[in-house]
């Protein structure tokens, strides 16, 4: 039997398996830190892709088409001028959210409006990716944290050069129509210039539809602490009804390593119910892997080059499974390698898709969203667009937005 083989079997073994847990959504966890604001009202339908995952041989080679700069991302009727970055989006009931990371509001004044370690906005106009709409940072409302901090957090943060900061750089992970979860970084500041790295968080985001009103709901301080891999705040992504999490090793590879933990999107919230997935056994375990020293062969991927932030799908397209990458923080490129199944064996002679333009220095936090303004009879993974921050020649940073086209 051959590895490729083995590891799909494996693979579909595990989402059967899964699959055959308890669908509950509910949890009755008490909230680290919880918060409600208003959406806008208006929506941008997409359609969901169905794909049916008949994966095996590569349809079509990777080969580029098209690529296309769009521009800065930016609300055109905000009186507040923004600056930010990183981020990841989010569809949740026909809306799709940019969840952005350190955001400073200016007003018209030239005087500071805010400053909030993450920041949310809508995609406006699916035919002008460029467009957003913020409603965390404006005049109507001031500013305010749409991933809330717990009490104790909120109180060191307002000590001056000593705050929490909340990074993302990837997409949601899909729990339903309305509710989706986010996977955050936490850094914790001792002064302007020092930061210890604490774990990673986790918030819900539920809106309803009814009253537009969405909740942020985190319900432990770290979903994984500094002392094991932050599954899910590198990548991931939902294969009927699993999800699958995606961590660097930071720590003890440089982020050459990634590794993979999986559960299904129904028990989400109940931390007896995740899996981790050994390569070098290729088997899954409830037990949680606390690395002492580098797992190089436990590893799902063990890359060539070092990865800073990604995003995993499946697409249609290609029939396999597609990472598309940023190399480190100081490559501005965006890289692509592929697999038969979740958990590889990935290809990791990777593809160049597109050499970004940088201003005063690199680009970083590249993130692919092949789902945002998908349309009636359009393909999954065909074209796709791309956001990465930018730093403008005067030093400012901001989101710019782009898509790649494949052959």
């Amino acid at each position: 039997m051959s590895l490729i083989v083995a590891i799909a079997l494996l693979f579909a073994v595990q989402v059967l398996a899964a699959t055959t847990l308890s669908t509950s959504t509910t949890t009755t966890t008490t909230a680290t830190a919880s918060t409600q604001y208003a959406v806008p009202t208006y929506s941008n339908p997409v359609v969901w892709a169905s794909p049916k995952y008949n994966v095996g041989s590569m349809s079509r080679a990777i080969s580029v088409s098209s690529k296309t700069e769009y521009g800065q991302m930016v609300d055109p009727d905000n009186t507040y001028t923004i600056y930010r970055d990183g981020g990841g989006s989010c569809t949740l009931y026909n809306r799709t959210f940019f969840i952005f990371d350190d955001t400073t509001g200016y007003k018209t004044s030239g005087a500071l409006g805010g400053f909030a370690t993450n920041s949310i906005a809508m995609a406006r106009d699916f035919s002008d990716p460029t467009s957003l709409k913020d409603f965390s940072m404006s005049d109507s409302v001031g500013y305010f944290l749409p991933i809330p901090m717990t009490t104790a957090e909120a109180t060191a943060s307002k000590v001056t050069s000593k705050r929490y900061a909340f990074w993302t750089y990837t997409n949601c992970v899909q729990l339903s129509e309305t509710s989706a979860a986010h996977f955050f970084l936490v850094n914790k500041y001792s002064s302007s210039t020092s930061d210890t790295f604490l774990g990673n968080t986790v918030a819900q985001l539920s809106i309803n539809p009814t009253t537009n009103v969405m909740s942020a709901v985190r319900y432990t301080e770290f979903a994984f602490d500094n002392t094991t891999y932050p599954y899910g705040s590198f990548a991931s992504m939902v294969v009927n009804g699993v999800a699958y999490l995606y961590g660097l090793d930071a720590t003890y590879s440089s982020s050459y390593d990634v590794h993979v933990a999986s559960v299904p999107v129904g028990r989400f919230w109940d931390s007896s119910k995740y899996q981790y997935w050994d390569a070098s056994t290729s088997t899954w375990s409830y037990t949680q892997p606390i690395p002492t020293a580098r797992r190089q062969s436990s590893a799902a991927i063990q890359g060539t080059m070092p990865f800073s932030s990604g995003t995993v799908f499946y697409s249609e397209y290609h029939n396999q499974y597609l990472l598309i990458f940023f190399n480190r923080w100081i490559d501005s490129t965006f890289r692509v390698i592929t697999a038969p199944t979740p958990l590889g064996p990935w290809n990791i002679t990777n593809s160049v898709l597109w050499k970004t333009t940088s201003g005063a220095s690199y680009n970083y936090g590249g993130v692919a969203h092949p789902v945002y303004g998908s349309s009636d009879g359009s393909t999954i993974g065909q074209s796709l667009k791309v956001h990465f921050s930018y730093q403008d020649d005067d030093g400012t940073t901001y989101p710019k937005i782009g898509q790649i086209t494949f052959k």
